[in-house]
């Protein structure tokens, strides 16, 4: 079964690498992921830290943040939309279909399978995934699996001290049907706002074919 399972995974990444050829940002995605797990092992065997010291260095930077900033005034807001998101449109299969082959190739300890066998297996799965996605939007119920995510502890940089727990920062790695399902409902919300222009015209974080380029030229 472990020989099987290998073979599967390596035609999985030949085949995508062969795939996204053309593609240099597809392309530095999968070889990304290819080597994420190895940098992850490396950074966590190079450490001297156990997980509760991780995990009480990164909430007292939240705690100090918080006091930081408790006394600062709101910012300023801009006029709300008075137009309001009263349904969801109907997720169909063919988007989860097209979600999934978009999504990048990382895999969750969370997931019960890893992503390219869920990329391999998409057009059996999809169906499933998707009554599962409409009807967390029809009851207004976000999965309680898909509220728990990986604390990972990874260096800043490569070169930096692994034994200073400030060389490190925080990062949550998600279940991969969490990740697809923020991703059909941001779609969504991004429509919302594209049709009652609910998106300042300056902006250009979060905004598709925007980009810091864009920020940099507008000022």
């Amino acid at each position: 079964m472990r020989q099987l399972y290998e073979q599967k995974s390596q035609h999985h990444w030949q085949t995508l690498i062969a795939d996204n050829k053309g593609n240099a940002k597809k392309l530095w995605r999968t070889f990304d992921s290819i080597l994420r797990t190895s940098k992850r092992t490396m950074t966590t065997k190079n450490s001297t830290h156990t997980a509760d010291e991780f995990s009480s260095f990164f909430q007292q930077k939240i705690d100090k943040v918080r006091a930081a900033t408790a006394s600062t005034p709101p910012l300023p807001t801009a006029n709300i939309a008075t137009e309001f998101l009263e349904s969801w449109s109907q997720i169909q299969c063919d988007e989860v279909i097209k979600l999934i082959s978009q999504a990048p190739n990382k895999t969750s300890q969370l997931d019960p399978v890893p992503t390219w066998t869920v990329k391999e297996f998409s057009n059996l799965l999809a169906p499933f995934i998707t009554l599962l996605f409409s009807k967390s939007l029809d009851s207004g119920q976000y999965p309680q699996s898909f509220k728990h995510a990986i604390g990972l502890p990874l260096l800043k940089k490569e070169y930096l001290d692994p034994t200073q727990l400030n060389n490190y920062r925080p990062v949550s790695n998600l279940p991969f049907l969490s990740k697809l399902l923020e991703k059909a409902i941001s779609e969504r919300l991004r429509q919302h706002l594209k049709e009652i222009d609910g998106i300042p015209k300056h902006q250009s974080a979060y905004r598709r074919g925007h980009s810091t380029e864009t920020a940099l030229l507008k000022v």
